[in-house]
């Protein structure tokens, strides 16, 4: 009888560090040819794998994130089958994925369906940023090309906008600009000063930094200490309150990652030894609604619905997992997701095989590539262990997690709730006001610095009978900037909100 169980085989990562030349200024595909080539070798099969491949998911570059996006030097007008060409492979699907960090767990997730059902046989997903080389290319003056034209079959599944045009109008679009919301909505919520919840992230990422330092595939192996990390400093600058340089994912990095999938019966085919399987156990995907009609910004219900399903659906508390990597792009991002399982952000237990995006490093999409290869390498030498994988797109906006094991599942690999997705859409939302008018409350905030200078606040309120609206600090407004940088609470301070030239503005002096 066919065993067409879903496993993962092997993984490579590669990262760049040296002195950029204009000899080795790799462009992301040759990142992550390296990368795959680590694969191919640590699978131990007994034979070449490159032409067994007949499907690529490349994870989808940071650039091509933003609707026409393009790099500097040019790319491929077909990624996955450059990558292809690089291995030797030619498989019959070549799928160029969506935005969103969410995305390597996802494709492992949709892999392992289609391998379950007989519809593919060895699969390879791969991801690769070349931004670091990018950004100190364009200051040294190197002219490089990148550019390529292959030929073949490509599912480009394109690129998705995140948000709204009323978000656009109030700043709703970077990373950077969005999760201080979720932040300071957060440590409101836990009844916590700024400067409470900055020691609590320090703590919690200093941790990660130290799991950083010693991976050797880290962009910045740099111990970071919680006295770093908790002060503005230089080379620690505010970003948007309240973050700093080190509490964000850093993108300037060089790294690569791939996994290898297929079944049991194509690894034994292909003499890659048990000792290499490691099996997907159950897996969720999710995803919310636009920020501004969140009931609630201070949880994410994503990571409620989705980790809560795996774990129930594999029967095992979150005490139970020994080995797991928490996306880390914000602190938020690992707060909410211990909130929505009940895990203690304090354990002792580590909540990172890498180290997290801003230590390991934030190569766009593909940082969870790397997570999970490092989590399926950690399982390996520990076979009686569960592990975890947590991956996030967008803002708090896509979840795709999965649990893993070197153990043999006790039922075949499964969804854990495939009406995941109607139970969030049934949730409630808020009314939002787009043109608003009067006397209202801050939800929630931020302030955005440039090169150490406040330059514009983003406010989230409420009217008194629940209505949200976005607003920011008028042209000008020094004062609303300097409250909004001083010690005072400003989360349920009242403010006057005034809609002008498609904005709404507050101020703190009418309220």
């Amino acid at each position: 009888m066919a065993n067409t169980t879903p496993i993962l085989v092997a993984s490579g990562q590669y990262v760049f560090r040296d002195v950029l030349t204009a000899d080795n200024a790799l462009a992301p595909v040759d990142i992550a040819a390296k990368a795959v080539n680590a694969a191919f070798d640590s699978a131990k099969a007994r034979e070449p794998l490159a032409s067994h491949i007949d499907t690529i998911a490349y994870i989808r570059g940071f650039i091509d994130s933003i609707p026409g996006g393009a790099g500097p030097f040019g790319a491929s007008n077909n990624i996955p089958r450059s990558l292809a060409n690089r291995i030797g492979a030619n498989p019959r699907t070549a799928i160029y994925g969506r935005e969103g960090g969410h995305s390597p767990q996802r494709f492992v997730n949709e892999f392992a369906e289609k391998i379950a059902a007989g519809e593919m046989s060895l699969g390879l997903i791969a991801g690769a940023e070349a931004t670091g080389i990018m950004k100190q290319a364009m200051k040294s003056g190197l002219t490089l090309d990148w550019s390529e034209h292959v030929e073949g079959q490509l599912d480009d599944r394109g690129c998705h906008l995140l948000f709204t045009d009323y978000e656009v109008n109030h700043g709703i679009t970077f990373p950077t600009q969005v999760y201080p919301l979720f932040e300071n909505a957060w440590r409101a919520r836990h009844g916590l000063s700024e400067a409470a919840h900055r020691k609590l992230a320090s703590s919690l990422f200093a941790k990660f930094s130290e799991v950083a330092a010693t991976n050797p595939y880290s962009q910045f192996p740099i111990t970071r200490s919680e006295r770093f990390l908790n002060e503005v400093s230089a080379e620690n600058y505010w970003v948007a309150r309240p973050y700093t340089k080190w509490m964000v994912a850093q993108d300037a990095v060089n790294q690569g990652a791939a996994l290898l999938m297929c079944s049991v019966d194509k690894a034994i085919e292909l003499g890659i030894p048990e000792s290499q399987w490691v099996y997907l156990h159950s897996y969720a995907d999710v995803d919310d609604r636009w920020v501004s009609e969140r009931a609630d910004l201070a949880v994410s219900e994503t990571m409620r619905l989705s980790l809560n399903a795996v774990l129930n659906s594999v029967g095992k508390s979150i005490a139970e997992i020994n080995v797991m990597d928490i996306y880390s792009c914000f602190p938020i991002a690992v707060l909410a997701a211990c909130e929505a399982m009940g895990l203690d952000w304090t354990t002792d237990k580590p909540l990172t095989v890498t180290g997290g995006l801003p230590f390991f490093g934030g190569p766009g999409n593909s940082y969870s590539t790397h997570a999970i290869a490092s989590l399926t390498d950690a399982l390996r030498s520990k076979p009686d262990d569960y592990g975890l994988i947590t991956a996030n797109g967008g803002f708090l906006s896509k979840q795709s997690v999965g649990i893993y094991s070197a153990q043999a599942p006790a039922k075949p690999c499964h969804n854990a709730a495939p009406d995941l997705q109607a139970t969030l859409d049934a949730l409630p939302t808020v009314t939002v006001v787009e043109q608003a008018e009067g006397i209202a409350s801050i939800e929630t905030y931020t302030l955005v610095y440039s090169r150490g200078v406040p330059t514009l606040g983003i406010v989230v309120g409420r009217f008194e009978d629940g209505r949200r609206f976005l607003a920011n600090t008028g042209d000008g407004d020094e004062r609303s900037l300097a409250i909004m940088a001083g010690d005072t609470e400003l989360i349920g301070r009242k403010v006057l909100v005034r809609h002008l030239a498609n904005k709404n503005i507050i101020s703190f002096d009418a309220a």
